[in-house]
């Protein structure tokens, strides 16, 4: 069974919540005037944050009588300011949904109550009040037996308000649906920190329709950053990006696949352990719209990247779990040679002459628990917390059995670790360190296992 949900927006908080797939679609309110203190006060308006261009209906299947299209959302968000400078709520708002298009190819097996939605013959409306935004699917479609693949026709929605510009959008609607594939990555190990991951998205279509459009193949990388190589990919960033919108060309028929033809190319931090590199492929007709990248984001400094035909019809080309006539994706999931290279963290114990404060000890990189033992600056002493003077989820520091003023702590991975001492006196250039044991017949590299404590004196 399709989700299904239907909700409406109101408050200043409402266009957080409103993030939706599809193309922006605005639509102008009123001139803009001066208001007092400086504001600006504009007419209320309606934004179309959602509203697919293209809607694919899988043909009837005996078998899956159930299984209908992807869910239609609809985003809507108001905009404009009174000339107290408050956001302005749009009136009465009225969405309209031609459905005339669908009949003998689908019928509408759910409508959206909650939101207020009736049809009336063709034509449903669905009648949200007061809003200063909506999210909600108005309907849910199941197939006719024997209607036939190809175009259909349109939707035409229509959206109107007591004060605000009318909205209209058209959605053509199509019997029959690809489902996008992208090929799955074995997950790599021991990989070098400072080394290049090389990336070919590859995606198919193992629907029965045809994608005519081109495509968004979005890369975003973490604990690793970015090439910038392609002229028809854009970047988060000039340097070190970790974000990549790249444009591939249609079409992709119906049992077709594609790989690009050249790497996508992420240089593995150096300090890394885990890491992942993330691709979605889009349709480009229907993107989502929290991916896309500003047109003056910085492009790649080579030329095009293309696509290449592929085999796409293993197991290892799958869909996305629900929206599978819109994108699918892959991960490239990393583990470094330093996962077992325990590195402690320094800190920093901050305050007055004279103040006891509280620092949290951090735990070292790739810390499974266990002793941490810290070597106090000069000028500073530990102050000992008595059983049961500290909450029960936090660990307190205390002094090593073996004297010599040193201080243990320890350290769990479920709560947090303290340190409580008191500042005697200034000690200029005063350092101390933290320190944790590894095995190093797994970790050579025993130097990192130590760490500088610092002071900082305020006032």
């Amino acid at each position: 069974m399709a989700r299904t949900r239907g909700q409406r927006l109101a408050g200043s908080g409402a266009a957080a919540l409103l993030t939706a797939l599809g193309t922006v679609v605005t639509f102008g309110g009123a001139t803009p005037v001066a208001a007092a203190g400086g504001q600006q006060a504009t007419g209320a308006r309606l934004t179309a944050e959602h509203i697919m261009n293209t809607y694919y209906i899988p043909k009837y299947r005996a078998s899956a009588p159930d299984e209908g299209p992807t869910e239609y959302q609809i985003s809507l968000k108001a905009t404009g300011r009174g000339a107290d400078g408050q956001p302005l709520t749009v009136k009465n708002v009225k969405v309209n949904i031609d459905l005339a298009a669908l009949k003998g190819k689908a019928r509408v097996a759910w409508e959206n109550t909650g939101s207020h939605c009736k049809r009336s013959g063709t034509l449903m409306t669905c009648a949200l009040g007061d809003i200063q935004g909506a999210l909600f699917t108005p309907f849910r479609l199941l197939p006719e037996p024997g209607a036939a693949l190809g175009p259909v026709g349109a939707m035409n929605i229509t959206v109107t308000s007591a004060n605000a510009p009318t909205v209209r959008h058209t959605t053509h609607v199509v019997m029959g649906a690809p489902v996008l594939t992208a090929r799955q990555s074995k997950p790599l190990t021991e990989v070098q920190p400072g080394s290049e991951l090389r990336v070919s998205p590859a995606f198919g279509n193992k629907g029965d329709t045809a994608i005519d459009d081109g495509f968004l193949v979005l890369l975003t990388a973490e604990q690793a950053t970015l090439r910038n190589q392609y002229s028809n990919c854009r970047y988060d960033k000039a340097t070190a990006p970790t974000k990549a919108l790249c444009e591939l060309p249609g079409p992709l028929p119906a049992g077709a696949a594609y790989e690009t033809d050249g790497p996508l190319t992420a240089v593995v931090d150096k300090t890394a352990m885990y890491g992942k590199v993330h691709y979605t492929v889009l349709r480009a007709h229907d993107p989502l719209n929290n991916t896309l990248l500003p047109a003056s984001s910085p492009r790649g400094t080579g030329g095009p990247l293309g696509v290449r035909p592929v085999d796409g019809s293993g197991d290892d080309f799958t869909p996305s779990a629900y929206w599978k006539a819109e994108m699918a994706g892959s991960t490239l999931d990393f583990s470094t040679n330093q996962i077992n290279d325990l590195q402690a963290v320094g800190f920093t114990i901050k305050g007055k002459i004279g103040q006891v404060v509280d620092t949290q000890v951090p735990f070292p990189r790739n810390f499974q628990g266990g002793l941490m033992r810290v070597k106090l600056p000069a000028g500073v002493s530990l102050v000992p917390i008595k059983p049961g003077g500290h909450p029960s989820e936090d660990s307190y520091c205390g002094y090593a059995s073996q004297g010599n003023g040193l201080v243990h702590c320890f350290g769990t991975l479920d709560r947090n670790t303290y340190l409580r001492a008191r500042i005697d006196k200034r000690v200029p250039g005063a350092q101390g360190s933290i320190s944790a044991d590894s095995d190093p017949a797994i970790d050579p590299d025993q130097e990192n296992n130590t760490a500088p404590v610092k002071v900082e004196y305020v006032g």
